[in-house]
């Protein structure tokens, strides 16, 4: 890691690493060494599985939601011919840049909505600095462990409404459907943590969702393997229990 640190000091270059490398904290001084090994960690261990997992309940939702399918790939030859051109053969060439991808809100909320169905991270604890008190009255003395459910959270009645089960991608999109609106209340969704400790990979996260997403749903159609069961595996990470097998078909644009 140092060594990797020092030669980028000596080599104007534009990855992950070296963004933060430039960044300065509060101080106006440079990042420590051990914070941003620290960082560097995160961003390897914490977005491995997480993004597989959530990009497996994803193809799976859109397999079974043709309609939602076809918005999404209306949306990326939309995009795809305003910055490549009519040429379909351009449009796979290479993968979508950040440009094209801040473009692609619809897609946006149908990653965030999985998310919320299926979040890759379940459940999630705090540790009490303080005494305090939960609003219903229980009283949580200092260094006490809280284990919430994410997974619940994204399926509440009463934060999402009566159709909370229902995959829907449009909950996550302004009235005028050009832009991603999120909750208000970032503690209503909490696929990525919320508060001053969100994660900090959010942003490259959905980036990389939507390029795979992209990638593959330009490319082909996907049906489910005839009598493979879908199930759940609850654990630390949200898999499916079975994996998900799957035919593809190509796709004709």
């Amino acid at each position: 890691m140092n060594d990797a640190m020092s030669d980028r000091k000596g080599i104007p270059s534009d990855d992950l690493m070296s963004r933060f490398m430039k960044k300065r904290d509060v101080d106006g001084k440079p990042i420590s060494a051990p914070v941003l090994q620290r960082i560097i960690l995160s961003f390897i261990l914490a977005g491995r599985d997480t993004s597989s997992v959530a990009l497996s309940w994803f193809f799976w939702l859109i397999m079974n939601h043709p309609n939602v399918e076809e918005k999404i790939i209306k949306e990326l030859t939309t995009v795809l011919e305003e910055t490549r051109g009519s040429e379909r053969q351009r449009w796979t060439e290479d993968p979508i840049d950040f440009g094209e991808a801040d473009q692609l809100v619809y897609l946006k909320a149908a990653l965030a909505e999985t998310l919320r169905l299926y979040p890759s991270v379940p459940q999630d604890f705090k540790q009490a600095v303080a005494d305090d008190v939960l609003p219903d009255g229980t009283v949580i003395p200092a260094g006490t462990t809280v284990t919430y459910s994410i997974y619940s959270v994204g399926r509440l009645e009463t934060i999402w409404g009566n159709d909370c089960l229902e995959f829907k991608p449009e909950r996550w999109i302004s009235v005028r459907g050009d832009r991603f609106e999120p909750p208000k209340n970032g503690f209503m969704f909490m696929a990525f943590n919320a508060g001053p400790r969100i994660c900090l990979g959010k942003d490259l996260a959905y980036l990389q969702m939507k390029s795979v997403a992209a990638a593959v749903l330009l490319r082909y159609r996907l049906s489910l393997v005839p009598d493979h069961r879908v199930e759940q595996k609850m654990s630390l990470t949200l898999f499916m229990k079975n994996g998900l097998k799957v035919f593809l078909q190509p796709r004709k644009l």
